[in-house]
């Protein structure tokens, strides 16, 4: 099976994504039918015209009916896309301790790397080369906004992005929010800029603001063009690459002071993610007011990447996940989706 997608491919290098595109349209119709373009258009992050041209092919194939209230699965269809499901997890490589973590975590999809990132540094390599591959199967052609976080992990994967991203694309790079008291090299203007270098043909766009200012200020500073175009950028995204942190780690590197560091310990707080303190059960411990993209605004984002690896971090993308939303794909490692999976 495998030399025979290998010549496929040769043949036609789309065909994998012209087959999982053509599956998520049918399993969005699944779900939501009767629904319209739109809608699905909105939840995959393709284009009307390009959702509009897969539909009228699925009717064509007898695979679905389209209606003047919208789009539903016919019985052929509802047959093709159950039979389809397990193909279309063997050809994209999710195993099944993956599924099974996306499962846990309710989540759409989890990518392990072999290895610990505690103990081995290469698999921060190894999580990039499996970030390229992911964003080179989900980003539609045309444009794509994508709004980055900053942190030491996801600065380690975005050296493995590569110009292919940028072929028949028009891809904008993003940070998602203002310093945060962080060395520049893992600052999210930085790590921003860093991809767009990688994927070569890829443009960037800095929020040049510290992470906490007060809203009377923050209205004066919105008046300015460029910062104002920037924060519309981060809320028009298609999609948004962010890590999760510890929160012991995290409650340093924000410079917290040490009533609020030893409120967090005793409340115990294991994650931070977006500005918020979560403990063991996903509860919120603490909130940080931040400029720049919120939690909840990852609803309306269509895809989303987690990545955060190493046994350390088990507890903390397990507290996480009991807020990330559904379209989350999560790069990880064997040293935290093993413990994940024991429940430990």
């Amino acid at each position: 099976m495998d030399s025979d997608l290998t010549l496929l491919q040769s043949l036609v290098p789309d065909v994998l994504k012209i087959i999982r595109q053509r599956f998520l349209v049918l399993e969005q119709i699944s779900l939501l039918a009767p629904v319209g373009r739109r809608v699905v258009a909105k939840k995959l992050g393709l284009s009307e015209r390009n959702v509009r041209t897969e539909t009228d092919y699925l009717r064509q194939l007898g695979l679905i009916n389209i209606q003047s209230y919208g789009m539903e699965l016919t019985d052929k269809g509802k047959r093709t896309l159950k039979e389809a499901a397990p193909l279309i997890d063997r050809l994209f490589n999710a195993s099944q301790t993956e599924i099974e973590l996306a499962q846990k975590l309710g989540i759409d999809r989890a990518i392990i790397v072999p290895g610990d990132m505690d103990r081995q540094e290469r698999v921060v390599d190894l999580m990039g080369e499996q970030l390229n591959s992911a964003l080179d199967l989900l980003l539609p052609l045309g444009k794509s906004i994508i709004t980055v976080l900053g942190g030491t992990t996801v600065a380690g994967v975005a050296r493995h992005l590569s110009p292919k991203l940028s072929r028949y694309r028009d891809l904008l790079f993003v940070p998602g929010r203002g310093a945060v008291g962080e060395s520049v090299e893992i600052q999210s203007n930085t790590v921003a800029q860093m991809m767009a270098s990688e994927t070569g043909g890829g443009r960037h766009k800095g929020l040049y603001l510290p992470e906490n200012v007060s809203s009377e200020a923050l209205t004066l500073l919105l008046q300015d063009t460029d910062i104002a175009n920037a924060i519309s950028n981060i809320y028009n995204s298609d999609m948004v690459i962010h890590g999760i942190g510890r929160a012991d780690v995290m409650s340093k590197r924000r410079g917290l002071d040490v009533m609020t560091n030893s409120k967090l310990r005793n409340d115990g707080a294991v994650a931070e993610c977006f500005g918020y303190f979560f403990d063991q059960q996903g509860r919120l411990v603490k909130r940080i007011p931040r400029i720049g993209l919120q939690l909840e605004d990852l609803d309306k984002i269509p895809h989303v990447f987690a990545i955060a690896a190493g046994a350390s971090k088990a507890a903390a993308i397990v507290a996480y996940m009991h807020h990330a939303p559904k379209q989350t794909w999560l790069i990880t490692d064997e040293g935290a989706s093993n413990l994940v999976l024991k429940g430990k």
